[in-house]
């Protein structure tokens, strides 16, 4: 039986998974964090709201998040945001 290659969204996923990381929902800014949701039940909703994540996020139970909120995946809201810092720090360069 041949292997598939996975493609690059499972690697993301299971990586995420193994490093228990959740979705955080950050204002446009990222001046703050309008909420979390359990990986499992996100990944399904954004899936299903097709990339929305105003859509995604009222499946997942929150309520009143603006258009234009971002998601950023970590085990807290301040590792998700510190790592999303540097990532955009280390490709401004």
């Amino acid at each position: 039986m041949p292997r598939f290659k996975q493609n690059k969204s499972e690697r993301q996923r299971l990586l995420r998974q193994r490093r228990n990381e959740r979705p955080f929902l950050f204002d446009p800014q990222f001046t703050r964090c309008l909420g979390a949701a359990e990986r499992e039940i996100w990944e399904e909703a954004i899936s299903f709201s097709g990339g929305d994540v105003t859509e995604a996020a009222e499946e997942c139970g929150l309520k009143d998040i603006p258009r234009g909120t971002k998601v950023l995946w970590g085990r807290s809201a301040e590792e998700a945001l510190g790592t999303y810092r540097r990532w955009q720090k280390q490709n401004s360069k």
